[in-house]
C-alpha cells in the first residue's frame, strides 16, 4: 500500500507502562540520529510484531478522524517531528516517513 502522508487509517502502539494497574503513556517512538518519529503501521499486525520484537509493552491503536487531533496532539507533545510508517525491526527498514503536519490536524481530515 503506498502512503499518502497522513496518519489517518494508520495503526500506532500505545506503550504501557510496566507494574500493576498499567496504563498507556503514550505512542511508540523511535530515535533516528537526534529527532523522535512516531512508528506507525498499515495493520494492527504489523504493529504487534514490531512491538514484540522490539520488546515493547502496548497495544495497537487505530488513527481515525475522530481521535486524529489527540494522536497528533500526543505526539507533537512528545517530540516527535514526524512518523515512520511500516518499520521493521528485523530488518532495520521502513515503507516510508513522514513530517507531522504543522498546527492542528484539520489539513490531514481532508
Amino acid at each position: 500500500m503506498k502512503h499518502n502522508g497522513t496518519l489517518k487509517g494508520l495503526w500506532i502502539v500505545r506503550i504501557s507502562d510496566a507494574g500493576a494497574g498499567a496504563r498507556e503513556v503514550g505512542a511508540m517512538l523511535a530515535r533516528v540520529e537526534a529527532e523522535l518519529y512516531v512508528l506507525a503501521f498499515s495493520s494492527a499486525v504489523r504493529a504487534g510484531e514490531c512491538m514484540r520484537a522490539l520488546g515493547a509493552a502496548g497495544t495497537p491503536f487505530y488513527v481515525c478522524a475522530a481521535n486524529l487531533e489527540v494522536v497528533l496532539g500526543e505526539a507533537r507533545q512528545s517530540g516527535a517531528r514526524g512518523f515512520i510508517v511500516d518499520y521493521d525491526a528485523r530488518a532495520a527498514s521502513f515503507a516510508s516517513a513522514h513530517p507531522l503536519p504543522s498546527g492542528g490536524g484539520a489539513r490531514e481530515l481532508r
